[in-house]
């Protein structure tokens, strides 16, 4: 009897020491996928900088050997833009609500929440300064530190879907510890439960129920669309209907009359970012204006005069009164070179009535109270503020 007991007892060493050396050998093999993935990311920052780069080269040969006169042609034609040459993407715009995946430990495998503070300086970096949603909370202070994120692991945040039908073996990501963990489903259970498998070598369990609401079909963010691509049987329905709305090309607006006080667009760099104050002088034909600036002046003092496109014309926006103060991430508008520019609040000052302004133009200044307006778009003949995440 005894002598089972011992081949037992020498069963269970072996199976230990089996289970130690495969554990060793799954932590090399995580080192090695993590040392495979560090060096993606260094290459694809690479990629990024040597296209900031050639973008900074293009600026300056455009700079040395390009009139004036032609520039602003080529600004008007898309082909080039004042400044720095560069314009992010709508989802890396201050205020864009974004998914990152972080690279500590104990959050790879996983997207999280985050919000878009501004590129990182120079502007012709690869990094931008973020503030994590649900990460990184200070208890101490109650806030959550702004952290810097390259470009390489931040993502838009996908649009809205309805619940779904999943089935064995669907890639799919779940909502677990403020996260989106990816992985695949392995048994799907009664009541529109499903059991979860994560790919991530350092979540523990490996397996987790999830109910439909907490799962989303697993889509990769490649060259600037989503694979696969979303269905509109898929979204949720208020998304369908914002896409809907945004397929109108068509500017909703009045015949503008002699004398309208309207605001125009600057059109240097072909973006946009500020709104001028003026006065229609009369139509011209062909959905275009005469205008005079109300606060651009020529050598005599008279206002300026132009030539502008309906489509960089729009009703001077209603005044929203903020009585109090503005708030972090506020989108705003300010009062800069006789012009509204495009920016987000990104610090309230000690002294309440000042704010340290991003401009959509990369600049950071400081602005009074006075001289700033809450940002509102013309869409479609009607005044809308942007809803929370949206681009500036």
């Amino acid at each position: 009897m005894l002598g089972k007991w011992e081949q037992v007892s020498d069963v269970n060493v072996n199976l230990l020491h089996e289970n130690i050396r495969l554990k060793e050998e799954n932590s090399k093999l995580i080192k090695q996928v993590e040392a495979k993935e560090s060096l993606i990311a260094e290459e694809l920052d690479n990629l990024v900088k040597t296209q900031m780069s050639l973008q900074q080269l293009n600026f300056l040969h455009l700079s040395l050997f390009t009139s004036p006169a032609k520039r602003r042609t080529m600004s008007q034609k898309g082909k080039y833009t004042i400044g720095l040459g560069i314009e992010d993407p709508p989802h890396l715009q201050p205020g864009s609500r974004v998914e990152i995946k972080p690279r500590g430990f104990g959050y790879r495998g996983a997207w999280f929440s985050a919000i878009i503070i501004k590129r990182d300086t120079p502007i012709y970096s690869n990094h931008f300064v973020v503030k994590f949603t649900d990460l990184y909370l200070d208890i101490n202070t109650g806030t959550r530190p702004l952290k810097k994120m390259s470009i390489v692991f931040i993502r838009p945040q996908p649009s809205p879907q309805r619940p779904r039908k999943f089935k064995i073996g669907d890639n799919a990501d779940a909502y677990h510890m403020n996260g989106w963990w990816e992985g695949v489903i392995v048994v799907e259970l009664q009541d529109d439960n499903y059991v979860f498998l994560f790919h991530s070598e350092y979540q523990w369990p490996k397996c987790l129920v999830f109910g439909v609401s907490q799962l989303r079909l697993h889509r990769t963010w490649f060259g600037g669309y989503w694979m696969p691509p979303a269905l509109e049987s898929e979204l949720d329905v208020e998304e369908v209907q914002r896409e809907e709305e945004s397929t109108k090309i068509t500017m909703e607006m009045e015949e503008l009359s002699e004398g309208a006080l309207v605001e125009v667009a600057n059109d240097e760099d072909g973006f946009n970012r500020a709104w001028f104050a003026a006065i229609i002088v009369k139509p011209v034909g062909n959905n275009r204006y005469m205008i005079q600036y109300d606060t651009v002046q020529t050598e005599d003092n008279t206002g300026l005069g132009k030539e502008m496109d309906i489509l960089q014309i729009r009703p001077r926006p209603p005044d929203i009164p903020v009585p109090d103060q503005f708030e972090m991430l506020d989108q705003v508008e300010a009062l800069y070179k006789g012009g509204w520019w495009k920016g987000v609040i990104i610090n309230v000052l000690s002294d309440d009535s000042k704010y340290q302004v991003y401009l959509a133009t990369h600049e950071e200044m400081e602005f009074k109270h006075s001289n700033l307006r809450l940002h509102q778009d013309w869409v479609h003949g009607k005044w809308t503020k942007p809803s929370p995440g949206v681009h500036l």
